[in-house]
């Protein structure tokens, strides 16, 4: 038997190279950790203590970065934004995805437009927890649209993927003054955060308090009320893609567990959105409605939409739950 190195293989000697490469092959790959440089550092707030009208404060967003070809950025939420687990919800990994793969098509194209996401999708093997960070290349681009895709990561190694589309919108008009950072919210319509009713027997977590949401289950489904506050924004005085996702995916979760034996445990791992129109901000309540489209013994389908007063989608979601027994 020849060795494609040269040479021949035979008796004990074959057989010790053939266990030594065996071995090599089943050696565990070295994982990739998370970098300890100014991306695991997160913006320092100066504002009051009670003030949650700021849009990093909201979605836990961290620092980012942009070097060598690669966007870098985090998230980490306070406890009182977690799963009744301390697991990172599966929506606010959508504010990473968002923000993280528009800066690396926007940084890549050299764009003087301003643009904006069309799509954001992820896939995780787990829930995340801790610090959450996501780094991003962009894959092609041009002077209408860019395509970007990163990996996934939180404290304990790499778990999942995202992607998104960008394209270019020449003429959007941005506020000025609004930002991560910003105080200035004058432009902006002074609408409160408002609390709906809980009118279910399924205990909200933690981020279901922060979000003053409200839900009631449907028929093969869910309906999830809010009216957030324009500390929920982008600079363009339109919802943040982070908070629709998180609201949206909030409605699929609650309608997973009604709809699935109780047995089991729900874990997200794969999420798609299209983003249909603005979601501004205003005094009236918002609806995100779910409904679960398939039910295995292993998995749990939804689709959703985020409506507006108006009664049009700003958004359609498809989501993925893996059921796994719990012992």
């Amino acid at each position: 038997m020849e060795d494609p190195a040269g040479g021949n293989w035979r008796g004990a000697d074959w057989a010790t190279r053939l266990v030594g490469t065996i071995t090599q092959i089943q050696a565990p790959k070295e994982r990739a950790s998370l970098i300890s440089d100014r991306s695991r550092e997160h913006i320092s707030q100066n504002i009051p203590p009670d003030a949650k009208s700021n849009l990093a404060t909201n979605l836990g967003l961290g620092v980012s970065s942009w070097k060598d070809g690669q966007a870098n950025a985090t998230i980490r939420l306070s406890s009182e934004q977690t799963e009744s687990d301390g697991s990172v919800p599966f929506g606010s990994l959508a504010a990473i995805a968002d923000n993280n793969n528009a800066t690396a098509n926007i940084n890549s194209a050299n764009w003087n437009d301003n643009s904006i996401l069309i799509e954001v999708a992820y896939q995780a093997t787990r829930a995340a927890r801790g610090t959450v960070e996501v780094r991003s290349f962009n894959s092609a681009y041009n002077e209408l649209m860019g395509i970007s895709q990163g990996v996934m990561l939180d404290d304990e190694g790499p778990f999942g993927q995202c992607q998104s589309t960008s394209v270019t919108v020449p003429g959007r008009p941005m506020l000025a003054g609004h930002g991560f950072e910003s105080r200035g919210l004058d432009e902006l319509p002074q609408v409160d955060h408002v609390s709906f009713p809980w009118e279910s027997d399924l205990t909200p977590a933690p981020i279901d308090v922060y979000l003053k949401g409200g839900l009631r289950l449907i028929e093969g489904g869910a309906i999830y009320t809010s009216q957030l506050d324009s500390g929920w924004t982008s600079g363009y005085g339109s919802l943040h893609g982070g908070a629709i996702g998180l609201l949206v995916t909030r409605a699929m979760r609650y309608a997973a567990i009604a709809m699935s034996p109780a047995n089991v445990e729900q874990v997200p791992i794969s999420f798609n959105i299209n983003y249909v129109r603005p979601a501004m901000v205003v005094p009236e309540p918002i609806q995100a409605v779910a409904r679960v489209v398939a039910l295995t013994t292993r998995f749990c389908t939804l689709e959703g939409e985020l409506i507006l007063p108006s009664g049009k989608p700003a958004s359609r979601c498809r989501v993925i739950h893996r059921l796994v027994p719990r012992d």
